[in-house]
């Protein structure tokens, strides 16, 4: 995870031998204000809870998308001032809805525009579309 282009956290994902369920995440570092990042941002951004959802949402569109890793942390990246149009891409369920509100508050600035994108039909994120 980044911050202001340098890495900040790193998440370990802990996994089951038998089946390949990840049975815990763990972050090493500070990952409050950072972000899972692929690239230095444009000037619109996609905000995920998880780095599926960012990886799949960018190959889906080609806009560019971060990872908080979690929705507990979806409002607390730091977006730079280069950034005009920040999409919010919560997952469609209670957790991810409540996640949603709270980073369209605390993101919220002048000259940025807080736009949200729901994952389509009953999906619960953007990675779904991937997976069918």
């Amino acid at each position: 995870m980044r911050k202001a282009g340098a890495i900040a956290a790193i998440q370990r994902i802990f996994l089951d031998p038998s089946t390949a369920d990840y049975t815990e995440k763990r972050v090493l570092g500070q990952a409050i204000g950072a972000a899972w990042t692929n690239g230095p941002p444009g000037k619109t951004i996609g905000i995920c809870e998880g780095f599926e959802t960012a990886a799949a949402y960018t190959s889906l569109t080609g806009i560019q998308a971060w990872a908080m890793m979690g929705a507990k942390r979806f409002h607390q990246v730091d977006i730079p001032v280069s950034v005009e149009t920040v999409i919010l891409l919560a997952d469609n369920d209670a957790e991810g809805r409540r996640a949603r509100e709270r980073a369209a508050e605390s993101y919220r600035r002048p000259g940025l525009a807080i736009e949200t994108e729901w994952p389509p039909g009953r999906m619960n994120d953007w990675a779904q579309l991937l997976k069918r």
